[in-house]
Parts: C-alpha cells; structure tokens; sequence
C-alpha cells in the first residue's frame, strides 16, 4: 500500500500579502548588516595582519 503524499501547506490571504511584503523588504535590506564597532576593529586588525603577512611573503 503506497504512503500518501503530504499536502504542501500554502499561504493564503493576509498571511500571504504579509509574507510577500516581509519578503520584498528583506530583499532590499540584503547585505547590509552594519557591523559593531568591537567588530569593525577586530576586522580592521584581522586585515593589517594580513597584509602584513602578504608583504613579508613578497619580500
């Protein structure tokens, strides 16, 4: 006897305007998670030992 396949739950109303509306904004928000300023110092130190370790390598 075969399993029946499960129904695939969609969204219907304003459920459906919300979620598409969330969607979109998310979209355009993508990629633009402003770092902390802890953060943005860790990756500024994190990238002058980087470049340090490339112009040690060159030479």
């Amino acid at each position: 006897m075969a399993t029946p396949i499960r129904s695939i739950p969609v969204l219907e109303g304003e459920l459906a305007r919300r979620f598409v509306k969330e969607a979109k904004e998310n979209e355009k928000k993508r990629g633009t998670n402003p770092l902390s300023p802890e953060s943005k110092e860790v990756y500024r130190k994190i990238m002058a030992d980087f470049r340090k370790r490339q112009q040690q390598s060159a030479e």
